[in-house]
């Protein structure tokens, strides 16, 4: 993400309100935002194996390589 200089990958709507909840990187550092308050909110601190996992987590490779993309990756 740093290097791309991609500020910003969304994750998911809330269920709930539809807030997109998105990774976000601020100071140099990765946090996750839950904002939406829902039923928790605001950012928390992440790592970016955290990140890892989600893409390596897809089963299919189509998916993971457009979700590695959004993160300035390649698969």
């Amino acid at each position: 993400m740093k290097a791309a200089g991609i500020a910003r990958v969304e994750h998911h709507a809330c269920s709930l309100c539809g807030y997109m909840t998105s990774y976000v990187i601020e100071g140099g550092r990765l946090y996750f935002d839950s904002g939406c308050n829902c039923s928790w909110g605001g950012w928390r601190p992440a790592q970016f194996d955290e990140a890892a996992d989600w893409i390596n987590m897809q089963d299919r490779d189509d998916i993971r390589a457009k979700l590695a993309a959004k993160f300035g990756l390649t698969v």
